[in-house]
This record gives structure tokens, C-alpha cells and sequence, in this order.
């Protein structure tokens, strides 16, 4: 029926078909293909191309190599299956493609990567294994959409350097134990859309990068949308960075929904590369904490990865319409000499549904680095539902913190503030973790020049703002309602980071 289809759509618009089994591919799951599948590649590709069609079966192949004007279609109950054995892939990838145009695959089947063939039983992976599964380098007008991907060796879709490419209504699922399984890495690629997928995975979901060569810095990562997707993480959701040697500009990510993850949304900003017009907006997040890490539905971190790299710049990143049901904690940081720039958080709801741990937390390395982290740079102890620090301009509009967990709580500000300048704070809702506790709704630590306006307090809030190391002339107040607070502004009523 599909052939048919296939025929008629032949008819309207003329199109090249080339069914692997008329190259020698048997489909059988047994029998290597990949030199017929190739064959029926390369024939499309000399004829100026059209469509390898995989019918109904199973077609074990090693690595594949797409060429331009080739579409690659699965069709539905047709799994291209990834060999067990690494010697039948040539580079390490099932699909490869390298400065190819027009290129697509698509239509309803899976590629299923045998990915547990090159994992140890502990899970750790093997020195050499196919990944990514799906790797286009340098290559022009990509489309992925409609198939099933099922348990990759490693990263799943990886467009590097490529410009124009559309991934859409895509079914990623790999084991929560799989090493290093991220799920579409665009790197430092432009013009992307990323929409309608399910992702489910053992390390992160979708995550940008910007992977230097050599030593020269990378092209940026530019005019990038996700948008309708279900994500499902060990780490995180949605992320910018840890590879961060080019900028990222002109990013939208809206519209998703975040289950059963350890990070919501990241930036990690190591290498040098800018940051900046990035927008999440319209996503809910619930985070799960897997293996006894702390979760971070937010988490934004600027920091060097060695000594001597080059400082990113982090600055006009947006969050609007986020909702947020967490254990964890909100966690935005710069560094004390090179801040974080203009940020932006508006109508954020926070349900806090239980205390990770904060005694004795480090923060999250991400990825290898020289040394840990100073003390005036590592904010991850602070006991706050959103923590923000080294921060020139800061925007929270709209913000809700509820209290939602059993037992008896440890004490938590609301919001903590260190070294913020340029702070504004409009229509917040809420009070400290414990009523009438010792920690204010609102801690405000070295900050300078906070506005804090048509605000609320929430019954049984004790001290609505809390100082340590800021002027009182540095905090306007205006027209906020404190009815229910037992004081408005008090010293030492907030956690202290530093002597």
C-alpha cells in the first residue's frame, strides 16, 4: 500500500525510488546490509536523487553514508538495526553524512542502535562504539522526522557545522543507565528547528554546543527553535553548553514539557564562547532526583573549565511562563569579577515539593575540570528556593514561591540575592520555608540597588526582606502589601555566603 502511495506521489512529482531489496538486502536481521543499503544510496545519489526506500524488515547494517539529494525511508515496520560488532563501522557512526545537501530520513520505521553491544555490564562504555548514531558534519538543508530511534551506543543526532535542518516528530528512547546517550545535540550549527519530539535518554535531551577544533574557536550556535516536546532526563532537559569555545545567539526554546529529570533547564558556560537572546518560555518542569544527586529545575553557571581558558559572557537570557514542581533548588550564578548579565524571569511558579540537601553541596561540575569551584564562586549550599548570585541586572516579575512538602521544614528563603546589582523584584508572592522562621521571605546578600514593588507577603511570613552587607538606602520599597509579615526589613534575617 505504501509502494502505491509511493507510485501516485511518483506520478504528480516525478521521484526516483530505489528499494534496497532490488540491491541485495534481505531484511532478514541476520544477513550484514549495509552494502546493499549503500549501493541503493550511491545509485540515488549518481542519479541526481530520489528515495531509498527500506520496505517492512529488518536490516542489520554498519555505518551508512548519506550523500546529497537522498532521502532515507524507513518505513513503517522497517528497523534499521545498528550492528553488535564495532569492526562494521567506518567512521564509528550508523548514519553518517559529511558536506551533503538535501538530505532527509524519514518515514515511520526505527533505527534501533544495539547500543547495550558496547556498554559494559556496569554500564560503563566501551573505548570504541558507533556515536553518534546519526552524525552530519558540515551539510546543508537536513530533514529528520517521522522515525523512532531506540537505544543508541552513545549521542543520537549530532548536526555539526551544519545550516538549515528540521527534526521533527521524532521517538528517542535509551536505557536511563546509557553512557553518554544525549539525545539531538545541534553543534555549532544554525538556522535549526527542533519540534514535536519525545525524547527519552541517559544523559541530556537536547543540548547546544559550540565544539572548538584544533585550538580555533568555533562557529556559533545561531537561530536555533525547540518548540512541543516531551523530555525525559538523567541530566538535563534542555542545555547550553558544557562545549561553549563559540558563541550561542537567537535561541528559542517554548512550549515543553520536562518529567522525570534531574536539570530543567541549563546553561554552562566554560570555554569563552557568548551567551546571549536566549528565550525559555511556556515549559513545565518536575524534577526527579536519580542516584542521590541534588535537582536543578534551573541551573546557570559561569565558570572557567581550566585556568587559563577564555571567560563566556552570559547576558539577555529570558524565562517567562514556567512552572515548576521541584525538590530542588533554582541555582543562577556568575562569578565574582565577570557577572551575569540582564536577566529576566517572569510569571514563574515554583512548587516546592520537598529539601534536597544543602549541607555541604558542591554545584554541579557538567564536565571535567582543574580544580574545584572557590567558595566565592559556589552558591550551591545556600538554602533557597531560588538562589541567584554575581548578577548585574536582574528581573524577577511576577514570581511564586509555595511551600508543598510533608514534615517539618528546614529553613529556606523564598529568593536569595548575593552580589546583585541592579535587582528588581515586582508582584513576588510568598514567605520563608518555616512561618514565622529566621530567614526572610527575601534574602538580600552585598546586593545594590533593589526595587521591590506590589509585592505580597504570605501568612506567616516573618521578616519579608532580610539584610547582610546592604544599606538600607540601597532597597526601595513601593506599594507593597506586608500586612501578614511580623517585619518588613530586618538585619540578619538572611543566609550569609561569605565572612
Amino acid at each position: 500500500m505504501l509502494l502505491q502511495t509511493f507510485v501516485i506521489a511518483a506520478l504528480a512529482a516525478p521521484v526516483s525510488l530505489f528499494d534496497v531489496t532490488s540491491y541485495g538486502a534481505r531484511g532478514d536481521g541476520k544477513s550484514l546490509d549495509t552494502a546493499a543499503v549503500q549501493k541503493a544510496i550511491d545509485a540515488c545519489h549518481q542519479a541526481g536523487g530520489g528515495v531509498v526506500y527500506l520496505p517492512r524488515g529488518d536490516y542489520l547494517t554498519g555505518t551508512l553514508v548519506l550523500k546529497s539529494n537522498v532521502t532515507l525511508h524507513l518505513s513503517p515496520g522497517a528497523t534499521l538495526w545498528g550492528s553488535r560488532r564495532i569492526e562494521d563501522y567506518a567512521p564509528l557512526h550508523l548514519i553518517y553524512a559529511r558536506d551533503a545537501n538535501n538530505i532527509a530520513i524519514e518515514g515511520g520505521g526505527t533505527i534501533n542502535g544495539n547500543g547495550d553491544a558496547f556498554w559494559y555490564p556496569d554500564f560503563k562504555p566501551h573505548e570504541k562504539r558507533p556515536s553518534p548514531a546519526i552524525e552530519l558534519v558540515e551539510c546543508r538543508d537536513v530533514r529528520i522526522e517521522n522515525i523512532r530511534i531506540r537505544n543508541t551506543a552513545g549521542w543520537g543526532i549530532h548536526p555539526l557545522r551544519c545550516d538549515r535542518v528540521s527534526i521533527r516528530g521524532i521517538s528517542m528512547i535509551s536505557p536511563y543507565q546509557g553512557p553518554n546517550t544525549d539525545g539531538i545535540d545541534p553543534d555549532s550549527s544554525r538556522n535549526v528547528t527542533i519540534s514535536d519530539c519525545y525524547i527519552e535518554t541517559g544523559d541530556d535531551c537536547i543540548v547546544l554546543k559550540t565544539t572548538g577544533r584544533l585550538g580555533l574557536p568555533a562557529p556559533p550556535c545561531e537561530n536555533v527553535t525547540v518548540t512541543n516536546c516531551v523530555l525525559l532526563s538523567d541530566d538535563a532537559a534542555l542545555k547550553l553548553g558544557t562545549e561553549s569555545h563559540g558563541d550561542f545567539r537567537h535561541i528559542v526554546f517554548s512550549g515543553c514539557a520536562i518529567r522525570k529529570s534531574n536539570v530543567g533547564l541549563a546553561i554552562y558556560a566554560k570555554d569563552g564562547g557568548a551567551f546571549e537572546n536566549v528565550s525559555f518560555s511556556d515549559i513545565t518542569i518536575e524534577t526527579t532526583p536519580l542516584r542521590g544527586r541534588a535537582t536543578y529545575p534551573i541551573y546557570i553557571d559561569l565558570e572557567q573549565r581550566y585556568e587559563d581558558s577564555k571567560l563566556s559572557r552570559v547576558r539577555d537570557i529570558h524565562f517567562s511562563d514556567i512552572l515548576i514542581h521541584s525538590a530542588g533548588r533554582v541555582l543562577v550564578a556568575g562569578m565574582p569579577d565577570h557577572p551575569l548579565e540582564e536577566l529576566t524571569f517572569r510569571n514563574v511558579h515554583f512548587r516546592v515539593t520537598g529539601f534536597d540537601s544543602v549541607e555541604g553541596r558542591r554545584k554541579p561540575r557538567g564536565s571535567s575540570r582543574v580544580r574545584p569551584a572557590p567558595r566565592e564562586q559556589d552558591y550551591a549550599p545556600v538554602p533557597a528556593a531560588l538562589v541567584f548570585a554575581h548578577i548585574r541586572g536582574l528581573t524577577l516579575d511576577g514570581l511564586r514561591v509555595v511551600w508543598d512538602a510533608d514534615g517539618a521544614p528546614p529553613e529556606r528563603h523564598a529568593v536569595y540575592a548575593g552580589r546583585v546589582e541592579e535587582l528588581a523584584i515586582r508582584a513576588f508572592q510568598g514567605r520563608g520555608s518555616v512561618p514565622g522562621g529566621k530567614l526572610a521571605a527575601i534574602g538580600l546578600d552585598g546586593a545594590r540597588r533593589v526595587f521591590i514593588a506590589v509585592s505580597r507577603a504570605e501568612r506567616g511570613a516573618g521578616v519579608f526582606v532580610g539584610l547582610n552587607g546592604v544599606p538600607r538606602e540601597e532597597v526601595v520599597l513601593s506599594g507593597n502589601d506586608l500586612r501578614l509579615a511580623a517585619r518588613d526589613v530586618a538585619e540578619g534575617a538572611t543566609y550569609v555566603h561569605l565572612p
